[in-house]
Parts: C-alpha cells; sequence; structure tokens
C-alpha cells in the first residue's frame, strides 16, 4: 500500500494508488445502518492478498428452510438472544512519538484527513478507545519526562511544580481533534513509571514507589485527571502501572507487585479520587495473560475488590483464554485489552494481519470490552524510539517523501481493526456464536444499540472456507478466501430460537445482592485451563480462584525425603533433579531449555508410598512454572498407565490426586514456552488420618447445574455474599471442602476418562 495526502471520495474503496497515492477511500455511509434490505446483509472484505482494503462487496440474500447439505460441519450459528459483555470500543493510543509524527510532521489537510480516517464512523474507520501514557514510555521523542521532574536528590512532595505542559503542544491538540470527531471516545491513561524522585531508583527506570510516596502519588494522578479534563480530554479509566512485573533497564518502568497495587489503590488512590470528586475508575494489573493470579489476587482483597472495576490485559504473554478463566473466577469483574502491539516478528503483511484480526475477535470472545492496539503511527523504522521495542508496527506508518513533505500508510492493525471499529458501535454487546476454531473460519458477533448486527469473521486457515451463516430460522453460504477478512451486518430481530449444541457453551446466571447478574460462560475448550484428577473412568475437574481452597477430608503431613532421587529428561548442568527434593527453596531442579511437550521430572520415594497430594513450588523463579502438567506414578518405574490428573501450572502447583499407592511419580510437562522449567521444592503429601470438620454451608452460596454438548456435567457455586464462603463438594465418593472469596466462582465438572 502506498499513501499520502487523501481525497474522499463516497464510492467503494479503491486499492489503486498514484504517485502521490491517496488512501483506499472508504464509504461515507454507517454500515450497520445502511439501509440494507431485511432480506440481505451487507458484506465488508479486506483481503491482503489481493490488496482489497475494507471494500463492500455485493450484499448476501437470507434464505429460510434447511441449511445446504454437509454444511453441518461448517455452519456458524449467531444468537442474539444471549449477550454479554458491553464494548468500550477499538483503538490504540498517542504515544509522544505518535503524537509528535501527527502534530508536527502532516500539515493540517493531512492531519485532519488522517484523524477523519481514524476516528469517524462514517467516513473512517470509527476508532472509539484510546490508552494515553501518563508521561515517558519506550516511544518518546525526547528521553524521560514525568510531569513532576526535579532535579536529582531533590523532591516535591505537595507536587508545586506538576504540569501537563509537554502534552499541550501536540498530544492535546490531537485528544481533542479525536472526540470532537467521535463524541463517544473513551479514554484511557497509564504511568509507565511515577516520577524518578518518588522511586527508589531515583529515576524512571526500574525501582519501586517508596513508602512515603504512596500520598503524592494519588494526588499526582488526581492533579493528572483535573488537568486533562480541564484541556477537554476527560479520563474515564486508569491503571496505577503499566506492566507491574516488569522492570526495563533502558525506558521507564516501575515494580509494583500485588500487595503494594492494594496498599496504593485501597488506602491512597480510590480514597483520594473520591474526595476530589473524580469519577474515573480504576483498573487492576495491566499486563499479560500469563499471570492471572495478580488482577485475581485484587478481588481477594475486599478493599481492593471495591475499588477495582476490572482488569487490564496485554497480549505478549500466555493465552487469551485467560481472560476467560479470570472472568468466570470473579464474573462481575469485567476485563479489557489496553496494549497488543503487532510487529516484525510476525513476518509479512499478511502475517501482521492474522495477529490483528486474532487480537480483535478473540479478545472479546474471552470478555475484552476494549480492543487497543498500541502506537497510532511510527515512522518507516518503528520510531521515534525511547530505548524500547524494536521492531514495533504501528496503526499508520508516517513517512517523509523524496520532496521533503511528510505522508502515511495504513498498516496491517488499521485494516484489521477497521474490520470491527467502523461496524461495532460502543455500547454494543457481544452476542453468542461458535467458532470453526484456528486454521478455519474464526469469528465474533455484536449487537448494536440501534438493533444492528454485526459478524466478523477471518479465514485463518491457509486454503480457502465456505460456510454457513445461521440466524434464527435464516441462514446464508458464502466462501472466503484463505487469510481474508469479511465483516457482514444486517438489521431485524431474530426469528426462530437456536440449538444450544450450535453454540457450543453454556450460560449460568447469577444474582448479585443489587440485582446485577454474575454470568459465567463455559465452553469445552476451558476443561485444560482448569486442574482435573482421573478417579476411575471419570475425570474430576475444578477451578481454584486465587483466594480460594480445596481441602481433602483428612488433614496432611508430608513424606519424609530421606531416600527420594530425583532425575529428569534434561537439566541445566547447574541445577540437577536433586536440588529440587533438598529442601532448600534457594536452589531448583531446570530444564537447562525452553520447555517443550514431553520434558518431564521424576521422583523415587525409595520405596512404596501412600499420598494424596504434590506441591510443585516455583516462587522463587515465578515464571518457570510448567504451562500444563501430566501426572503419572508407577510401582516399578516402568509401567506408567493412564494419567491421574492434569491441568495448568502456577508459581506454586498444588495437585490433588485420589488417595495412591505407588513408588514412583512423574510430571510431564504438556506445552511450549520459552522460560526454562523450573522446581525449587517439590513436595509429596499424605493424609494424616485426622477427619477435618465439614464445612457449613455459608449464605450467599448460588449453585447452579449445566452440561455441555458434548456431555460434560458442570456445577457452580456463586459467592454473592460479602465474606468467603464454605462449602461441601462431593467427588467420586469422598467429600471435599471448598472455601470460596466473595464475589468468586467455583465450577466443578465430571466427564468419562
Amino acid at each position: 500500500m502506498r499513501t499520502t495526502t487523501r481525497r474522499w471520495r463516497r464510492t467503494s474503496l479503491a486499492a489503486a494508488a498514484t504517485l502521490l497515492a491517496t488512501l483506499p477511500v472508504l464509504p461515507s455511509a454507517t454500515p450497520a445502518s445502511a439501509g440494507t434490505a431485511l432480506s440481505k446483509a451487507s458484506v465488508w472484505l479486506t483481503n491482503p492478498s489481493t490488496k482489497t482494503y475494507l471494500s463492500q462487496q455485493s450484499p448476501v440474500t437470507w434464505k429460510t428452510g434447511p441449511a445446504p447439505a454437509g454444511s453441518s460441519g461448517s455452519t456458524i450459528t449467531v444468537d442474539t438472544t444471549r449477550t454479554y459483555q458491553p464494548m468500550t470500543g477499538f483503538g490504540a493510543s498517542f504515544t509522544d512519538s505518535s503524537a509528535w509524527l501527527v502534530g508536527t510532521k502532516l500539515n493540517a489537510k493531512q492531519r485532519n484527513a488522517l484523524m477523519r480516517d481514524l476516528f469517524s464512523r462514517r467516513d473512517g474507520i470509527g476508532l472509539s478507545a484510546l490508552r494515553q501514557p501518563m508521561g515517558a514510555t519506550d516511544f518518546t521523542v525526547n528521553g524521560n519526562y514525568s510531569y513532576d521532574d526535579m532535579p536529582a536528590g531533590q523532591a516535591d512532595p505537595t507536587l508545586a511544580n506538576f504540569s501537563i505542559d509537554h502534552d499541550r503542544s501536540y498530544t492535546i491538540p490531537l485528544l481533542q481533534q479525536a472526540r470532537k470527531i467521535n463524541p463517544q471516545l473513551t479514554l484511557m491513561a497509564t504511568p509507565w513509571s511515577p516520577p524518578g524522585w518518588m522511586k527508589t531508583s531515583g529515576s524512571m527506570v526500574k525501582g519501586q514507589l517508596k513508602p512515603d510516596a504512596y500520598q503524592p502519588y494519588a494526588d499526582y494522578f488526581a492533579k493528572f485527571l483535573k488537568a486533562y479534563a480541564a484541556a477537554g480530554a476527560p479520563v474515564r479509566y486508569v491503571t496505577p502501572q503499566n506492566e507491574p512485573l516488569y522492570e526495563p533497564s533502558t525506558y521507564p518502568g516501575m515494580s509494583l507487585p500485588a500487595d503494594q497495587a492494594k496498599t496504593f489503590i485501597s488506602d491512597y488512590l480510590a480514597p483520594t479520587l473520591r474526595k476530589q470528586d473524580l469519577s474515573t475508575r480504576i483498573l487492576g494489573y495491566d499486563h499479560n495473560w500469563d499471570v492471572t493470579s495478580y488482577p485475581e489476587s485484587l478481588y481477594t482483597d475486599p478493599a481492593a475488590a471495591r475499588n477495582v472495576a476490572g482488569t487490564a490485559w496485554h497480549c505478549y504473554a500466555g493465552d487469551v483464554t485467560a481472560q476467560s478463566v479470570v472472568h468466570n473466577n470473579y464474573p462481575s469483574k469485567p476485563a479489557f485489552q489496553t496494549e497488543c502491539s503487532g510487529g516484525t516478528w510476525e513476518g509479512d503483511k499478511r502475517g501482521g494481519f492474522v495477529g490483528a484480526m486474532d487480537n480483535v475477535i478473540n479478545g472479546p470472545r474471552n470478555w475484552a470490552q476494549s480492543i487497543i492496539r498500541w502506537n497510532i503511527a511510527l515512522d518507516p523504522d518503528g520510531g521515534p524510539r525511547n530505548n524500547g521495542c524494536q521492531g514495533c508496527r504501528p496503526v499508520v506508518t508516517i513517512s517523509q517523501n523524496a520532496d521533503g513533505t511528510w505522508s502515511y500508510t495504513p498498516t496491517a492493525d488499521y485494516w484489521g481493526l477497521a474490520q470491527a471499529s467502523k461496524f461495532v458501535q460502543p455500547g454494543a454487546h457481544r452476542v453468542a456464536s461458535n467458532t470453526l476454531g484456528k486454521g478455519n473460519v474464526e469469528d465474533v458477533a455484536f449487537t448494536n444499540p440501534d438493533g444492528s448486527t454485526a459478524l466478523v469473521t477471518y479465514n485463518s486457515g491457509s486454503t480457502d472456507r465456505t460456510f454457513t451463516v445461521r440466524w434464527g430460522k435464516r441462514h446464508f453460504t458464502y466462501t472466503l478466501a484463505a487469510g481474508a477478512a469479511a465483516t457482514f451486518t444486517w438489521t431485524g430481530t431474530q426469528q426462530g430460537s437456536t440449538d444450544p449444541a450450535a453454540i457450543g457453551s453454556v450460560d449460568i446466571p447469577f444474582r448479585n445482592p443489587d440485582g446485577s447478574k454474575a454470568l459465567i460462560t463455559y465452553d469445552s475448550g476451558l476443561l485444560a485451563r482448569q486442574p482435573q484428577v482421573r478417579v476411575g473412568d471419570q475425570w474430576l475437574g475444578y477451578t481454584l480462584p486465587t483466594g480460594a481452597s480445596l481441602a481433602p477430608p483428612t488433614g496432611e503431613v508430608a513424606l519424609p525425603r530421606d531416600s527420594w532421587q530425583a532425575s529428569a529428561s534434561a537439566s541445566s548442568s547447574d541445577d540437577p533433579p536433586a536440588k529440587a527434593i533438598d529442601g532448600d527453596v534457594s536452589t531448583r531442579w531446570s530444564s537447562g531449555h525452553g520447555m517443550q511437550p514431553g520434558d518431564s521430572f521424576q521422583l523415587d520415594l525409595g520405596s512404596t508410598q501412600t499420598f494424596n497430594q504434590l506441591v510443585l513450588d516455583t516462587s522463587a523463579s515465578s515464571g518457570d512454572f510448567a504451562r500444563q502438567y501430566e501426572v503419572y506414578t508407577s510401582d516399578d518405574g516402568t509401567t506408567w498407565g493412564k494419567p491421574m490428573a492434569t491441568g495448568p501450572g502456577s508459581a506454586v502447583t498444588r495437585i490433588l490426586l485420589p488417595t495412591t499407592t505407588a513408588r514412583y511419580i512423574r510430571v510431564v510437562n504438556k506445552s511450549d514456552s520459552g522460560s526454562w522449567w523450573s522446581i525449587h521444592d517439590l513436595s509429596v503429601l499424605a493424609p494424616d488420618g485426622k477427619v477435618t470438620s465439614n464445612a457449613d454451608v455459608t449464605k450467599g452460596v448460588q449453585r447452579k447445574s449445566a452440561q455441555l454438548p458434548d456431555g460434560t456435567r458442570l456445577s457452580a457455586a456463586y459467592n454473592s455474599g460479602s465474606g468467603t464462603a464454605a462449602f461441601d463438594i462431593r467427588w467420586g465418593g469422598t467429600t471435599y471442602s471448598y472455601r470460596l472469596p466473595a464475589g468468586a466462582a467455583a465450577i466443578f465438572t465430571t466427564r468419562s476418562a
């Protein structure tokens, strides 16, 4: 794609360009309300392979009656009667680098055209969410800055030096213009670092928040919010810290462990915002999918739970289904995706479009209310950078031409966002639909406030795919090229019911004391995200939100290690298997390479022993736990049989087993990770024979049952009370005691082994 100044035409998109090329021209009508006949659905196509970008195609015609023969395995069913989270919007970030390029390099005509392209739903792609850095990031033009910088060794606890003047020259004018073009625009704000004088490092690089800086930092937030509101850029959400589990060594950042975040939010930030009559809401975490315990730990604390409105997520580690896991664990707390950059690591333009569409579709499918990419604009070298990301891809690239003028070009992120942002209005609700999955046609569906429906589809396979869309009594068939995306929009009300088996998931609604709904949605894909134990011919599964506990009916005692011997499929020369069982949590066994399926750790107990729990402690290397495990036992070290337990790992992985007698235990890793697999300490626990008292069911626990189309039976419990609830759960003839924090839910599954 070649791009410069843009001329707007009310015609279909055109990919052709002149020497001073214009952007492919977007139509001026709002697609979801364009007046397509009720018997038809509009179609908007992007196919990078043919240089087709958000091009309106001939509408498809709805048909009634049976679907085409043989289409049962390639049918996407949309059920607009089943609604989920409201959508805040789609967008990116005006980092300092982005705002500087747009605000100072483009002339007024180009800048106005780009802003219209980005934020107008009528004449552009209708972006409606921006995440704004509070100060410097890894994309800053002239180095690090905060809103209250002081000379080395000096502090400003009263914030007498506070000023947002840095942002007034080119950032705030763009935010004002964006809000004028799209009045439904939502602003979020996040600091990469407080002023250096507030930190243990004395710098915006690395360090933690000083204990005496908690209140000044809360005041810093309040001053920022008031100053931005006065400048015409009110902020709806803030997070306390960008990526609190990462301290970059070359650009602004800060470590903010969960316990410190709780203290800062509950005792300082939230009270300060309330005292100053600021309605801005606080989101927690703002980091990757691979650590779900951090955001959940904010919800286990009653004070933090009252003050944290939801979880902010990034996409750089882990899997997007973590959003669904945390949602089901704490179903009244919404999810927001606040940063997900594409980049050169995705390959060519088609690879970039793959990443963008995956984000746009699977983020909302897993409860995200916003999808926010990273930089709005960068130059052709991916800058200006402030010692940060190499190869990050923006939404548009701003380049200098041979004659010294500047122009802009949309990237894969622009077109990926466009497939949703132009058609999904703020306040739209995601609705139920099945997906054909990776390597096939993936999708997500929404109903807009005006009653229209938008279905976003993407063919992530390597060949063309023909599929049927069913909506109530109607259906149509469409063929989508490999790597292409199509958005279908239509109006009207669904006629006829939908077979739940066609969607593949079940909804389990609960009620909060204030009358609001807490909704759990579960499908068979989530089984791998919970621990499961094989008892006889059944797999018994359970979820365990952070703060919850599941205890067997007797106490426990650790088996002595005197005669233990450990071995592994591979080991680092510095970290042999014996260090996992030496009783010293400062030593470890490690695999010596990035985790691979089939990596194993084996324990010889020295003699046949009886046990019912394993504990793998990796907390001293918190990212080095097995992402997915299986546990086997053996009497002779040769015959292992079927796995006894499976599930996701964590920094401390506690694995419940049926009471088992064996000599050998093997733990097998089942997934890939760039991290080494480490175990700092492995304990084997046995029942001590002392019966623990059964729990008295606490008031406020609601229970419901459901069944998946594949026959998996579910039992869900939700604690709508104000304190931790206790109740008994019976599995395979054994009664366990479960403790569930306020606002949390537990799901128990039973399926054939």
